[in-house]
C-alpha cells in the first residue's frame, strides 16, 4: 500500500535546473527598465526563497516601486527568460527515469509550482514531461500560490476531489515549499540540491531530504506498508 499516493512535485530547482537562467532574465529585466539590477549573489538568495515575481521586485527596489513599474519588470523578465530558458535549463540527471518508475508504482503526480502558469506548462512540455503529470498547477492572476494553503484547498480540489492532505507528499526545494506542506499537516520532502538555502530549510524540519532525484525511488520504497 502507497504510503503516499499522490506527489507534488514542484518545477524549479527539483525537476530542473533554472538557476541560470532565471537569474540572468531577472538581470537583464532590470537593465530593460532602466534600472541597475542588484549583485547576482544578491538575486539568487533572494531566488532561494521562491518569491512571486512582482512582489520580489517591490521589495527590493530601494525607494520602492509602483505596481505599474513592477508589472514592467514582469514583463520584461517573461520576455527575457524564453530565450534564456532555451539556452541554459536542463533537467537534472534521472529525471525522466525517476518518474517513470514512480508512475509505474501507481504513484499519481501533480506538477504543483510558483512558476507561471503558461511557462511551466511549456517548460513540462519542451522537455516531454507532461504526460506524468495529472495536472500542472503553476503561478496565475489572482489564484493562491504556494506556501498558502489555498493552493491545495481550493486548485487542488478541483483536480482531486475528497483526498486528505496526509495522502500527498510534497517534493520540492525552498521555503515556498516547505512551508506550504506544512501550513496543511502535509508531509515534505526537501530536494537539497536545488534552489532552497540549505540553513534556512533545514531549520524548518522537512520529514525527509533528496541529495538527488534518484534517491526519491528509494525513500517512498521504505514509507510503503
Amino acid at each position: 500500500m502507497l504510503r503516499y499516493p499522490i506527489l507534488l512535485l514542484d518545477y524549479d530547482g527539483t525537476l530542473a535546473e533554472t538557476r541560470p537562467a532565471i537569474l540572468r532574465s531577472l538581470e537583464e529585466a532590470f537593465e530593460d527598465i532602466d534600472r541597475t539590477p542588484p549583485p547576482r549573489s544578491y538575486l539568487q538568495e533572494r531566488l532561494g526563497k521562491g518569491d512571486a515575481l512582482q512582489g520580489f521586485y517591490q521589495s527590493i527596489v530601494d525607494e520602492g516601486a509602483s505596481m505599474e513599474e513592477a508589472q514592467r519588470y514582469v514583463a520584461a523578465y517573461r520576455k527575457r527568460y524564453t530565450q534564456a530558458d532555451e539556452e541554459e535549463t536542463y533537467l537534472y540527471d534521472g529525471v525522466h527515469e525517476v518518474l517513470q518508475i514512480l508512475q509505474g508504482r501507481g504513484y499519481r503526480l501533480v506538477a504543483v509550482s510558483n512558476k507561471h502558469g503558461p511557462t511551466l506548462r511549456h517548460s513540462l512540455a519542451r522537455f516531454q514531461l507532461e504526460d506524468f503529470f495529472e495536472a500542472a498547477i503553476g503561478a496565475e492572476e489572482g489564484l493562491p500560490r504556494k506556501p498558502e494553503k489555498e493552493v491545495f484547498t481550493q486548485r487542488l480540489a478541483h483536480f482531486l476531489p475528497g483526498w486528505k492532505a496526509e495522502q500527498f507528499l510534497m517534493v520540492g526545494d525552498t521555503t515556498a515549499d516547505i512551508n506550504f506542506a506544512q501550513n496543511l499537516g502535509m508531509d515534505v520532502c526537501w530536494a537539497s540540491y536545488g534552489h532552497g538555502v540549505a540553513e534556512v530549510c533545514k531549520a524548518l524540519k522537512p520529514n525527509y531530504q533528496l541529495d538527488s532525484l534518484w534517491e526519491l525511488p528509494a525513500l517512498l520504497s521504505d514509507t510503503e506498508s
